[in-house]
């Protein structure tokens, strides 16, 4: 039986390799989010799942913020991500969270997914359309010629893998709540080793 410390490890891999891939789709395409940007974290419809925030909610528990979380969690009625800090730049916004930031939060503006047509389409918002648009279309011209680009629907059957039973969607701040739940129970009973610092 998989450990919910192993969940965290394959999920992070996970994330490793994405996060390669998208690098390297970056370096050729030259497209990249501007300076500051959080406007794809304002929106209120965003859901995730709760495999995705496991890293997170782990993080919360080793600095023992996790109880203090859930309960701000639960008592918001906001519908933004509980780690985005809007207004903290010039435009747009930060994540206060981004190491451990989920699955849908990376996969966002350098990925692809693939229509009925079984075509690769671009994922990417208005900002870097409109002030990359030169970058922005040889991207999908390249696409089109076959170069690499990350595929979401690999990604999403990657991370269900790892926990099969925790299929489905919720809101954000939800996905992140029962994260959390999950990591809270899983300790109610068992000792925490002390996570190895990274030198």
């Amino acid at each position: 039986m998989t450990t919910l410390p192993q969940k965290v490890k394959s999920v992070m891999r996970v994330y490793q390799q994405l996060d390669k891939d998208i690098a390297r789709f970056q370096d050729k395409s030259k497209l990249s989010c501007l300076s500051g940007c959080g406007e794809c974290c304002k929106k209120p419809d965003i859901e995730a799942g709760i495999v995705e925030f496991l890293p997170l909610a782990l993080e919360l528990y080793d600095r023992g913020e996790a109880e203090s979380t859930l309960e701000q969690l639960q008592s918001s009625t906001s519908s933004l991500c509980h780690a985005f800090r809007p207004n903290v730049t010039s435009f747009g916004g930060l994540c206060n969270e981004y190491p451990h930031r989920g699955l849908i939060c990376r996969l966002f503006g350098f990925t692809a997914r693939v229509n009925k047509e079984d075509q690769k389409e671009l994922v990417t918002c208005k900002y870097i359309k409109t002030q990359q648009a030169a970058e922005y279309q040889a991207a999908i011209d390249g696409i089109r010629k076959g170069d690499k680009v990350p595929i979401m629907s690999e990604y999403y059957y990657r991370m269900q893998s790892i926990d099969p039973g925790l299929q489905g969607f919720y809101p954000i701040n939800e996905a992140i709540s029962k994260a959390i739940e999950m990591v809270l129970h899983y300790y109610a009973y068992r000792k925490r080793r002390k996570p190895k610092k990274v030198s």
